[in-house]
């Protein structure tokens, strides 16, 4: 079983990368809503990691289509 704190480290590496990956690209976090078809207050949500969320699996496709890079580069350190 994965412990909270686990998932939480997880959750932070992956706002962490999509902001970097975003930025690499010179995006906008509404750019990256509009390629991600996703609303420009989730990404904020994502980046800000205010509130731990349970991310599906397609907002992950979304965001690495969108960031054009794989899922599990999304969680590397």
């Amino acid at each position: 079983m994965v412990a909270n704190k686990d998932l939480l480290k997880q959750y932070l590496k992956f706002s962490e990368n999509i902001k970097r990956l975003r930025k690499e690209r010179n995006l906008t976090q509404e750019d990256l809503a509009e390629l991600a078809d996703l609303s420009i207050s989730y990404i904020k949500q994502i980046e800000s990691c205010k509130d731990f969320k349970n991310i599906s699996l397609t907002t992950m496709l979304k965001l690495s289509k969108a960031l054009d890079t794989s899922i599990s580069s999304l969680f590397k350190n």
